[in-house]
């Protein structure tokens, strides 16, 4: 008889999902704090099955606590394995907490290195995708040394869709690993003119981030932005084309004068 009280405790606790939870919180204003206590003493109950549904929804409620303020790092080597799973779904809930929750003190990140690796190199476009956009919250010095080649491959990608994600990403890969980017410049410049304009645009914004510390490494590519800029309709990218002329213009004079009838064009669209 107690077993089986016990068990359907344990099978009530289970079934709380995440918006069990926030209507739970919703419900107990006054005493909120007790009430979240005892939620992530359950929550580490279902940490503790073998059952990864039940994992991938603990984790789950602890993205949303961490987002309302708790601290949920100790549960960072069981959203690395909601990470690993092959489900989608359960995927893309760790990749979310680990978005959120992890940085660069984040003891176990150094086990996620060959996981990502694979997930960059699968087959199935959004485990791609949900790892490019989790990695970029997540970036350290080693994981950037260590995917910069694998996240370059992705570059050439079939998939607009991967391609504007791996593009969009260098600029972290640069930033914890300024050695990559001598290597990869050559791809980030192809990626400039690619068909797709998601891409294109998503290249612009990476250089122009890129000049902004130094200008003058990028003063060979106003041939291009030039081009984009006389061609482009879109008015986000042609807002950072003028910002980056406007940096570059003091290293080269000449280009002032270039610059005056395209942008009274622009002005009279």
């Amino acid at each position: 008889m107690a077993l089986k009280k016990v068990k359907g405790h344990l099978e009530r606790v289970l079934d709380k999902n995440l918006q069990d939870l926030v209507r739970g919180i919703r419900n107990h204003k006054e005493n909120e704090a007790k009430y979240i206590s005892q939620c992530l003493d359950e929550i580490k109950q279902e940490l503790r099955q073998d059952n990864i549904a039940i994992k991938a929804n603990a984790v789950n409620k602890l993205a949303y606590l961490q987002m309302i303020g708790y601290d949920i790092s100790w549960a960072a080597f069981n959203v690395i394995e909601v990470m690993s799973s092959t489900k989608f779904t359960f995927k893309r809930v760790g990749y979310l907490a680990a978005s959120q929750s992890f940085n660069e003190g984040t003891d176990v990140l150094m086990l996620t290195t060959n996981m990502i690796r694979k997930d960059l190199s699968s087959q199935q476009m959004y485990d791609a995708g949900v790892a490019l956009s989790g990695l970029s919250c997540f970036m350290t010095p080693d994981l950037a040394r260590d995917l910069a080649n694998d996240i370059m491959t992705l570059l050439t990608a079939t998939r607009p869709y991967i391609r504007k994600k791996a593009v969009l990403i260098t600029y972290k890969v640069f930033l914890k690993f300024p050695e990559a980017l001598r290597p990869a410049f050559p791809r980030l410049k192809e990626k400039l003119e690619d068909p797709d304009p998601g891409v294109q645009s998503a290249a612009v914004n990476v250089v122009c981030e890129l000049a902004r510390k130094n200008p003058k490494n990028y003063l060979s590519l106003a041939p291009v932005f030039f081009k984009l800029m006389t061609s482009s309709t879109n008015n986000w990218m042609l807002i950072k084309i003028i910002k980056l002329f406007g940096a570059l213009t003091p290293l080269e004079p000449r280009l002032g004068k270039k610059l005056i009838e395209p942008l009274t064009n622009l002005i009279h669209r």
